[in-house]
């Protein structure tokens, strides 16, 4: 190596240890040969944020549910040894989920310090809080399909981010404090910031709904979709589930319309789901999707615990998109109309990013794992039981 490479190589890595860390951190249903070896786990991850809290934790959270024993036991156990040393907990949950686990929500009141509020739009839309995410000290923070529950760090295949980027944490932040807000006056805020130009950020924060996201933050389904149709040669999609219907008797085929096109332009399409799409309203949609070329759907079933049923677990839950190999959207959303519109949701996009390959390499494992089969247009489906 001559002294010039040598330097241009040193120069490289400065610039990449300079660089906010920002990390995939999983989730994988126990049992299971699914686990990326390179990557951290959630559970491991939100314990070692939580116990570095000096400040403040805030979390926007569409439900809590422990179990004893569980691995959610030590991040609860560390937020209230975060109160004990002062540090002020605030939490917010989706209004309609608080009956899943009251003693958990009781247990985080009980911290010293420690608020949490309802998110409820019932007044303004038939949306949810549905995020999950919280941030630390207001210098990192953590976000993706993981919800503050026990089956999502241990029985369900999830995928999200940890990062200390201030160009996340802050917009985080903003947003939280928008819906804390909201949540405390029950009252649409003025929402800030002016429209952002076209040119796009290498790493970039959009959400959802657009009736309550700041000016200066981009609609989640704009995005998305202009993803998909900036795509060249390849997009990989694994989602919970799917869906081109709005409501009862609605359409909404946007995100349909932007996967269909990339397959006609050529692009390579794997959209992959769990087999709660066998029993859905989609599933003759998703079944038209497999007659298009270059265009394939697999569905995943993960075997049950040895344990036995566990209600709504054992089922791919990750939320996201790789454009090209070297694109990454990854967030909270469901493909369907009223997360996008209705409901509070944010999605994180890395372009150009190492992330992307990351997440390729988990489509790819998972894709052609046993977990996953390819869906036949022309066979019948028993629906699976979830609850």
């Amino acid at each position: 190596m001559t002294i010039r490479s040598l330097l241009l190589a040193l120069g490289a890595s400065l610039i990449l240890a300079a660089q906010p860390p920002t990390t995939l951190v999983q989730s994988i249903p126990a049992g299971t040969d699914l686990a990326d070896p390179a990557l951290p786990f959630a559970r491991d991850e939100w314990v070692a944020m939580i116990r570095g809290a000096k400040v403040s934790v805030d979390a926007g959270e569409f439900y809590v549910t422990n179990r004893p024993g569980s691995a959610l036991e030590p991040v609860l156990a560390e937020l209230e040894k975060a109160g004990a040393r002062g540090v002020k907990v605030r939490f917010l949950l989706s209004a309609k989920m608080l009956d899943q686990d009251p003693a958990s929500v009781a247990r985080i009141r009980r911290i010293p310090g420690a608020e949490v509020r309802s998110f409820d739009l019932a007044s303004v839309s038939k949306g949810i809080l549905h995020a999950k995410y919280f941030v630390v000290d207001g210098r990192e923070a953590c976000l993706g399909s993981q919800n503050f529950d026990w089956r999502a760090l241990e029985h369900i295949h999830e995928l999200g981010v940890r990062t200390s980027d201030p160009r996340i944490v802050a917009r985080l932040a903003e947003l939280f404090a928008l819906d804390w807000a909201f949540a405390g006056s029950g009252k649409l805020p003025e929402l800030p910031g002016r429209p952002t130009p076209a040119l796009r950020p290498e790493v970039e924060l959009v959400a959802s709904p657009p009736f309550l996201t700041p000016k200066d933050v981009r609609p989640a389904i704009e995005a998305l979709v202009e993803l998909i149709g900036q795509a060249k040669t390849s997009v990989r999609v694994q989602l919970l589930t799917y869906s081109p219907l709005a409501g009862r008797d609605g359409f909404w085929p946007v995100l349909d319309n932007a996967l269909r096109a990339a397959a006609v332009r050529g692009v390579r399409v794997r959209l992959m789901v769990s087999d709660w799409a066998l029993g859905s309203r989609a599933l003759p949609h998703l079944k038209a999707l497999t007659l298009i070329p270059n265009l394939e759907v697999k569905v995943v079933s993960i075997p049950e615990a040895k344990e036995g049923h566990i209600p709504y677990a054992r089922v791919i839950h990750s939320k996201y998109l790789v454009v090209d190999g070297t694109h990454l959207a990854l967030g909270t959303s469901n493909w369907e109309e009223s997360y996008f519109m209705d409901s509070r949701n944010v999605e994180l996009i890395f372009r150009d990013s190492p992330l992307a390959a990351q997440a390729v390499r988990i489509h790819d494992r998972l894709w052609t794992s046993r977990y996953a089969f390819p869906l036949d247009s022309s066979k019948t489906y028993e629906k699976r039981k979830v609850d």
